[in-house]
């Protein structure tokens, strides 16, 4: 599990840390306090779910998801899942309809796969593979190298010729070629870029500037260790020799997306990987893993990341989403609204991106997320049903497929981005027509709230708005209380 608290546009919290493992399995690790943004308030915003995409019941992606394919080429959407979760029933029932991608969240790390140096053990791993394949869904390899989560066997005192020639092409070699030829994607590094780089620096000063191991031995001394980015091409090296023909192999990072220090690092990075590995560009990721925040500074928009694919794009690289959640101060229309904009914009930079085929969801329900059920940070509360990201994320695949236009950057608020009742968007200053009324009666007395429905077709509740706001005719089915 990886961990990144507010990076947008080079503004960042302070806080970048890599959490070591799922709260489930703290027992065998050191916890690690995490400090959330502070959020600023939440703009209103605008959905696709307030245009006539439902926005209750239940949700079935699986012809949607066809669409998309059909209109895209190749498409992964999912979340993470391994055997030993709580509520076997509802994977089972959610992994057939919602998430059709499959992504195991401990399983496959080093710790899981090589507890005993030399000796394979996939066991978890593949169990969540075929429970992948059960449910009809695709699966893709997280991850061959990690500084965290490694098994006690390691950091060890190796030199670091036996870690650059014999120990991680080892791993690597057993875990790829131990998982077939059918995984989509592997993230063959993972976090190995430093969050106190700055502009210019080369690919191996950005690693070193991570300041762990390999690049320096695990005593807290900082003595270096491997002082190249031959553990790097080792790994990838083997990754290219023993994956599938199609499979992309990734560098996977936080705090990365937008127009700054880091993302340009990772940028630099893979292409220094394909100059000295000779791997096709057509072959490498980037994994862009959005541990996001609901709050300002705590997610790049859609602007920064179209920008950043379009640059991968230019040279044959893919983009993938590979962990994203978002953490909202509290689960309150507001923040999970805007919570739901921010996971549509995510969404639609990846659809509308020439080379964007992985969208991965970090845990499935708010109540098996590593940031903690109070974060409410993922598609599903803590009793499995659908929040209002995970409508939106329906709609805004529903509107891909159909070969609709993209939707403005609806996280910026209604002040500068609003979806009209016709499905087209607008950006800039707009002027929303506000009503008293709505096509059914309510209850005499009765007052919504601010972002409270106020009425519609079929609308029996409150028509009237508390003090400051009004019922404003969002579409025919949906009037709002706004400001």
């Amino acid at each position: 599990m990886d961990l990144a608290l507010g990076e947008n546009l080079g503004i960042t919290t302070g806080i970048a840390l890599s959490y070591p493992a799922m709260t489930k399995l703290l027992a065998s690790f050191v916890a690690l306090a995490i400090f959330a943004a502070v959020a600023r308030g939440q703009p209103a915003v605008s959905l696709l779910i307030d245009d006539g995409y439902p926005s209750t019941g239940s949700i079935n992606l699986v012809p949607i998801l066809a669409d998309v394919v059909a209109k895209k080429g190749t498409f992964h959407f999912g979340s993470t899942y391994d055997t030993y979760e709580a509520d076997q029933a509802w994977s089972t029932s959610t992994f057939g309809t919602f998430y059709r991608h499959v992504v195991s969240e401990n399983g496959c790390k080093w710790d899981a796969t090589e507890p005993t140096q030399g000796v394979s053990d996939l066991g978890e791993c593949l169990a969540t593979q075929s429970f992948a394949t059960e449910n009809g869904n695709t699966f893709r390899g997280h991850n061959t190298f990690w500084h965290s989560q490694t098994p006690s066997w390691l950091p060890g005192s190796f030199s670091a010729s036996e870690l650059v020639d014999t120990i991680i092409p080892q791993h690597v070699q057993q875990e790829i070629q131990g998982m077939g030829a059918s995984v989509t994607s592997w993230d063959v590094v993972n976090e190995v870029v430093g969050d106190g780089v700055s502009n210019g620096m080369t690919a191996l000063q950005c690693v070193q500037n991570k300041g762990d191991w390999p690049t320096v031995t695990a005593d807290g001394s900082g003595q270096p260790l491997v002082t190249d980015l031959s553990f790097i091409y080792a790994a990838f090296n083997t990754a290219y020799e023993y994956a599938g023909s199609s499979t992309r192999l990734a560098v996977n990072d936080y705090n990365t997306g937008g127009q700054d220090a880091k993302t340009s690092c990772v940028i630099s990075l893979i292409q220094n990987i394909q100059e000295n590995t000779n791997i096709p560009y057509d072959r490498l990721a980037i994994g862009f893993q959005s541990h996001l925040t609901a709050s300002t500074g705590g997610f790049y928009t859609k602007q920064a990341l179209a920008s950043t694919f379009s640059t991968l794009a230019a040279l044959g690289v893919s983009a993938m989403i590979t962990e994203m959640d978002i953490e909202v101060a509290s689960d309150s229309t507001a923040y999970l609204r805007y919570q739901a904009a921010i996971w549509g914009d995510y969404l639609d930079a990846c659809l509308y991106a020439s080379n964007c085929f992985e969208f991965i969801n970090w845990d499935p329900r708010d109540d098996l997320s590593w940031r903690g059920a109070a974060a409410a940070a993922t598609l599903f509360d803590t009793n499995g049903n659908p929040k209002p990201a995970a409508y939106e994320v329906a709609a805004r695949l529903q509107n891909y497929a159909a070969g609709k236009a993209e939707p403005c950057a609806t996280s910026s608020g209604t002040s500068v981005c609003t979806i009209t009742g016709t499905g087209v968007t607008t950006t800039g200053p707009t002027t929303t027509t506000t009503t008293t009324t709505s096509s059914s009666s309510g209850p005499t007395g009765c007052v919504s709230a601010e972002y409270g429905q106020c009425g519609g077709i079929g609308w029996t509740g409150c028509t009237a708005c508390a003090s400051g706001t009004t019922c404003q005719d969002l579409n025919a089915y949906y009037f709002q209380c706004l400001a």
